[in-house]
């Protein structure tokens, strides 16, 4: 009798406890996916994640060390860069961002090595057909704009993640897409940094058909801060936008005078802006008319009349006339031999 009584008030205790944890369930699972919207707490583990984990891994999952393995991880990743096990890299990557998710450095790294690394190796492996070469980059360049963009699902409010795929699709020595440069641009221009406002401007600047576009925004970036007035394409794109025939005619048109201190810089940078428009696919405007007014103007030596002379290299400074006027130095043949 006394046993049945010792064990029928277990049975209620534990009851008890099992109804009360039932019924605490919901409030605490809503609890901890608030904790975990506010980054308080670290993100559930993908169930397919768990197989790609180590044992020490998942130790340190368990152990409540997420962050100090996923800093070790990196030790293995790097080990996969050196070899070019690209494929390894890529789910050491996934495992550290799925250990640390709120780490930036993570996504930016990972996604530098899968779009950069990976993708140039692809690109320039002469074990592989060329058509075989290109299938392979573009495979690593989309697989790095999703991982940047896995990594925005954790920290929405990164511009530099942003921007990342920005700059990775509007790399001229990659596969680049403007559109799609200009889209991650676009999202990452309210950002503090002056070089990521500005990147969505010398984008829409590469787009044919985006030119009054373009306009706008360098308006509304020099409208708010008159310090890109310091960047010498930002200059050019300023004056050879405000070029375009297609702009409504209320607009206000910069001219030389009122963007550059004088019309030796503004000939300099002109000058060099109209290489990238050859080289970039930079918008063209009336940069050429704009050059030859100019080269009237300050009566330009042919060795720097782009016209006349083609362009060899870009001038570095707004005392190009003086640097013209240096006498040539005579070397003795022995010096060119060894300067050749």
């Amino acid at each position: 009798m006394k046993r049945f009584k010792i064990l029928r008030n277990l049975l209620m205790v534990t009851g008890v406890i099992l109804l009360t944890g039932y019924l605490r369930m919901p409030y605490e699972q809503k609890f901890t996916e608030d904790l975990r919207e506010r980054r308080i707490v670290q993100p559930r583990i993908a169930t397919s994640t768990w197989g790609d984990m180590g044992q020490t891994s998942l130790a340190g999952v368990f152990g409540g060390l997420r962050t100090v393995m996923a800093s070790m991880m990196t030790l293995k990743g790097q080990g996969n860069f050196e070899n070019n096990e690209w494929y390894d890299l890529k789910k050491d990557y996934e495992v550290i961002t799925t250990l640390d998710p709120y780490n930036e450095f993570y996504w930016n790294h990972g996604g530098w090595h899968i779009g950069y690394n990976a993708a140039s190796w692809a690109r320039s492996n002469r074990e592989f057909s060329p058509a075989r070469q290109r299938i392979m980059e573009m495979d690593f360049i989309e697989a790095a704009d999703d991982f940047y963009r896995k990594g925005l699902k954790y920290l929405p409010d990164s511009k530099t993640l942003w921007f990342e795929i920005g700059a990775m699709w509007s790399n001229q020595f990659k596969r680049p897409d403007y559109e799609r440069a200009a889209e991650a641009f676009k999202m990452a221009k309210e950002s503090p940094n002056p070089v990521h406002q500005r990147r969505y401007l010398f984008t829409l600047a590469r787009i044919p058909g985006r030119e009054v576009e373009a306009y706008e925004e360098a308006i509304r970036l020099i409208s708010e801060d008159r310090r890109h007035l310091g960047v010498p394409t930002f200059r050019c794109l300023l004056v050879v936008l405000a070029s375009n025939p297609d702009l409504p005619p209320a607009r206000f048109h910069p001219r030389v005078e009122d963007v550059f201190s004088s019309k030796e810089k503004a000939y300099q940078d002109l000058y060099n802006y109209r290489q990238r428009v050859l080289e970039e696919g930079f918008f063209k405007g009336e940069i050429d008319g704009i050059l030859r007014k100019l080269i009237v103007e300050l009566n330009v030596e042919d060795a720097l009349n782009p016209f006349v002379t083609p362009t060899q290299k870009r001038i570095h400074t707004e005392k190009w006339r003086r640097d013209l006027d240096k006498p040539k130095t005579i070397l003795p043949d022995w010096l060119k031999k060894n300067e050749e």
